[in-house]
């Protein structure tokens, strides 16, 4: 699986040693392109390694999607760069800012497309097509990650094998990257099935086709194709894949390490600390206090007066997104402290391992993607139905909204309070411009996300987003 991973730096020696002046041959042990896309077995280590991408700096997808809002509240332990992310005012040297695992996701999922057609063994025939399209699902979810947060960004679409490519690529416009998520998608729908695999981490923890027409209807939000949005959404609505909305009652067990990947998920990164990798999901440590009786987290931030206002008492979903260390504060140190809870992890004795999932979409997400494209459409009512599922789920009765504007902003605050920490309030609030209306943060360069100062600098052709 960590194979593919040494691919880019072991083809950029390729090319130096094959410029030397004492011998152009390749020695036997470097990992070449060429070399390593054999066998079926390769294919599966290429395209697994495309997900690991996704495990790594997993708080940063998050903290791009909800912060610089107002969801994420700092507390006494946030470093400088949290205090920025919670302030919204995020400089180019944030901790934050890096782009790094998310263009190595990318060059592996070029490296895929690239190279798997060819492999010939005819053990991959029956799962060539689901592969490359797993890749186009990736790197259009890696792309829609890095617009959504910077805006402009280069557009990669072949892989670094050696010293040829352009390691000093300019910007492309949003218009442009949604266009190639727009055909990465499409790619991916038509290759991979419904149900492709026989167990639920894979079918919920790779990609689907409900995962590619969840990411579709979301795209097609940002574009404001509303019907193209509501179609989508409802294809995965009624997929062969049964998807369901877990009980209210149960409405915690989507987040539990003890009943991941339930009917109600659709795609989400996979962490288990039985296995290789399955013990390294940031979230954890940002989220939880710190430890008395076990080794817990580091409060880093914690949820915001508007979120707990937005979920009272009596809704299900309130215990399952935050909670308080209360006067008894074990297995935690300190007493009333308010943590977020969806990314508790795995205590085993005195251990505590940092491996909840990390949701990227839902049934519930896709619910309320239909309401907002039916509503949009001049069709509130059906819109009201849709979006009542999803309260009388949380037990908290029937919207009283009515008109148009009034059931927009209903379905706005109902994504506040369900899909709390899940990495969508900042991106919901630029995509649908009310960043300033409900942040208060006035700053017309806030609805973009800084560039890294260290990539800015090395690479004269990227141009850093403006006022930072």
């Amino acid at each position: 699986m960590k194979l593919i991973r040494n691919i880019l730096i072991l083809t950029c020696c390729t090319a130096i040693f094959s410029c030397s002046k004492v011998t152009n041959q390749v020695p036997d042990s470097i990992i070449t392109p060429s070399n390593f896309y054999k066998t079926a077995s390769d294919a599966d280590n290429a395209i697994n390694a495309c997900y690991d991408a996704l495990q790594s700096s997993s708080e940063n997808y998050e903290v791009w999607g909800d912060g610089r809002a107002d969801l994420l509240a700092s507390t006494d332990r946030s470093s400088s760069s949290q205090l920025q992310v919670a302030s919204g005012n995020v400089s180019s040297s944030n901790d934050y800012v890096g782009w790094g695992s998310l263009y190595g996701g990318i060059n592996r999922c070029n490296s895929v497309l690239k190279n798997v057609p060819s492999i010939a063994d005819p053990a991959l025939a029956a799962r060539k097509d689901r592969i490359i399209g797993e890749a186009y699902f990736l790197r259009a979810m890696f792309y829609f990650f890095l617009t959504r947060t910077y805006e402009s960004v280069p557009l990669i679409l072949e892989p670094y094998e050696n010293l040829s490519g352009n390691f000093f690529p300019a910007k492309s416009s949003r218009e442009l990257i949604f266009d190639q998520i727009e055909k990465d998608l499409k790619m991916a729908e038509t290759l991979v099935p419904d149900v492709p695999f026989s167990t639920a981490i894979e079918n919920k923890g790779k990609a689907s086709k409900g995962a590619a027409r969840t990411a579709l209807a979301d795209l097609y939000l940002w574009q404001k194709k509303y019907q193209e949005a509501a179609d989508m959404a409802n294809l995965v609505i009624t997929s062969p894949s049964n998807y369901s909305l877990v009980p209210g009652a149960n409405y915690a067990s989507i987040f539990s390490t003890g009943s991941r990947n339930t009917s109600e998920s659709i795609f989400e990164v996979q962490f288990n600390y039985a296995f290789l990798e399955g013990n390294s999901n940031g979230l954890t440590d940002l989220f939880l206090p710190l430890g008395g009786t076990i080794n817990a987290g580091n409060l880093r931030f914690m949820p915001s007066n508007a979120l707990m206002e937005a979920l009272p008492a009596n809704d299900n979903r309130t215990s399952a997104t935050y909670k308080n260390t209360g006067a008894v504060p074990a297995p935690y140190r300190d007493a009333n402290k308010i943590y977020v809870a969806k990314y508790q992890g795995t205590i085993v004795g005195s251990t505590l391992y940092q491996d909840n999932n990390r949701m990227v979409y839902r049934l519930a997400e896709v619910i309320l993607f239909r309401a907002e494209a039916l509503n949009e459409l001049n069709q509130t009512g059906a819109a009201i139905t849709l979006l009542n599922q999803i309260r009388n789920r949380a037990g908290i009765g029937e919207t009283t909204a009515v008109t148009q504007t009034e059931v927009r902003l209903a379905i706005e605050r109902e994504r506040f309070a369900e899909l709390a920490f899940e990495g969508k309030r900042y991106y919901d609030l630029i995509r649908t411009g009310r960043y300033t209306a409900v942040t208060g943060f006035t700053n017309p360069n806030w609805l973009r996300w800084p560039l890294s100062a260290v990539e800015v600098t090395k690479n004269p052709n990227l141009v850093q987003n403006p006022g930072y």
